[in-house]
């Protein structure tokens, strides 16, 4: 299962477990209301002034209400059991693509050096009045425009020298292609979860 498929299944499942929980508080709410609201026995305090009113509940609302707040209590229970699993695939998906980014940026520096090392060397030939191919040219025009005249300057200098013809410095070397987005690399990235069933006590899953 991939990571962004897993954090799916996680968060459809979150919606399901709090569209439930919020049943469950209202079904509470309506029980609660309608015994006290039927006022059941009542009895006066005990010195018969009326000073007091106590509510004496039946045993079957106990019961109810008992069973309402383990359900209540379950799925409360499996709410925070999938925000968990959630955020460690959440925080494995931001990992990944932090590493991935680092690799990129690594990468990038390495052939940001490459590039410079072949342009000034490009740049030594051309102040030596050497012929190098129109591409290398371009390419230490892109670079650097300020190198590139400085030693197109300098080979004037050095017209009456030997010259030599030299072949690219980057061949038949084909471009290379964009970088995959890091977030992109990671959501789409294999991992083994398990995602657990819901257990809403009324035979719904």
């Amino acid at each position: 299962m991939k990571i962004k498929e897993a954090r799916q299944a996680y968060t459809a499942q979150l919606d399901i477990l709090r569209k439930r929980q919020k049943e469950l508080f209202k079904e509470k709410e309506a029980h609660e209301a309608q015994a006290f609201g039927a006022a059941g026995n009542v009895s006066l305090g005990g010195d018969g002034s009326g000073g007091g009113v106590v509510f004496e509940l039946s045993e079957e609302y106990r019961k109810r209400a008992q069973e309402l707040q383990d359900k209540i209590d379950s799925v409360k229970e499996q709410i925070d059991e999938h925000v968990k699993l959630r955020d460690q695939v959440i925080e494995m998906e931001v990992g990944i693509a932090n590493a991935e980014a680092a690799k990129q940026q690594g990468e990038a520096m390495q052939d940001y050096g490459e590039e410079m090392a072949k342009c000034l060397e490009i740049a030594r030939r051309i102040a030596n009045g050497d012929r190098v191919p129109a591409q290398d040219e371009k390419k230490l025009m892109d670079f650097n425009m300020e190198v590139y005249m400085a030693a197109k300057n300098m080979a004037t200098m050095n017209m009456d020298k030997k010259h030599k013809d030299y072949d690219s410095l980057w061949g038949d070397e084909e471009e290379k292609g964009e970088n995959p987005d890091p977030m992109e690399m990671a959501a789409d990235t294999e991992i083994s979860v398990e995602i657990p069933e819901l257990n809403l006590e009324d035979g719904t899953e």
